[in-house]
């Protein structure tokens, strides 16, 4: 475990000077939450390690590298301070020290991800519509499916077993909004969320 753990939950609010007023703040959306910690891969047993080395250290940095460039958002869990959500790593740097050859010490800054989907709208100016009287329709709105959160599940993996696409997990999220609350990582077993 770390020595220490550091969570920086800034924001980007603003001042501005108004005559008559004085300083006012203008509150903003929060920035995407930054996670930074120290730790070592061991290369021999030493007093308070439980476990043989059964890998060599080498391949964690390794490991962690190729996350790095895959470009993809890592599921990243910190149980003792609640944390469940996906992250980027901003960086890792890593060093071996004289004297304990095999060891790896490094340093690694995480970065919540939030996905982002732009929609784009064609209008095509030549098209003229027109309202015809008309029978009332039958509603042939289909009740939606719902799925019920067990332990361990988020909404990227469960938009990626419904529609086979994880990306999709905005629009489980938009649907249940009002259940789940302002963050989207913060779903808890038993909740019934309505599947889009």
């Amino acid at each position: 475990m770390p020595e220490k753990f550091n969570v920086k939950n800034g924001s980007n609010n603003r001042s501005v000077d108004l005559t008559g007023l004085g300083e006012v703040t203008i509150m903003q959306s929060r920035p995407a939450l930054q996670f930074s910690f120290s730790s070592f891969f061991p290369a021999h047993g030493f007093p308070g390690m439980k476990s043989l080395i059964a890998v060599p250290p080498i391949l964690y940095v390794r490991m962690i590298e190729r996350w790095k460039k895959s470009r993809v958002p890592i599921h990243f869990i910190c149980t003792g301070m609640h944390i469940n959500l996906y992250c980027t790593i901003e960086s890792f740097n890593y060093r071996e020290d004289g004297g304990d050859v095999g060891t790896y010490h490094y340093d690694i800054t995480l970065k919540e991800y939030q996905e982002v989907s732009l929609k784009t709208v064609t209008i095509d100016s030549s098209l003229v519509a027109t309202v015809q009287d008309t029978v009332a329709r039958v509603d042939s709105t289909s009740t939606p499916k719902t799925y019920t959160v067990k332990k361990g599940d988020c909404l990227y993996n469960i938009a990626k077993s419904l529609y086979g696409d994880g990306s999709k997990y905005s629009s489980v999220y938009a649907a249940n909004k009002s259940l789940i609350g302002s963050n989207p990582n913060l779903i808890k077993p038993g909740q019934v969320l309505k599947i889009p």
